[in-house]
């Protein structure tokens, strides 16, 4: 599941977008999935959203608050 799919061009730029995806890639490979059907994925990009929606559009703090969000659950 490609994350480009789950954001709304009306809230985030095209540069915004870049970096969303660009941390999602990066969370997925921290974590070692590779199985884009595996609904983890979809709990990370919905955390990544969150923390972009919040205002933090940095890809690594975007990757940081996925994966806290992931791993303390």
């Amino acid at each position: 599941m490609p994350i480009r799919g789950m954001l709304d061009a009306d809230v985030f730029n095209p540069r915004e977008i870049s970096e969303i995806a660009a941390a999602f890639e990066a969370t997925l490979a921290a974590l070692n999935l590779v199985d884009r059907s595996d609904p983890v994925t979809q709990l990370i990009a919905k955390a990544i959203i969150d923390c972009a929606k919040s205002g933090e559009i940095d890809r690594a703090k975007l990757r940081d608050c996925a994966l806290e969000a992931v791993t303390k659950q």
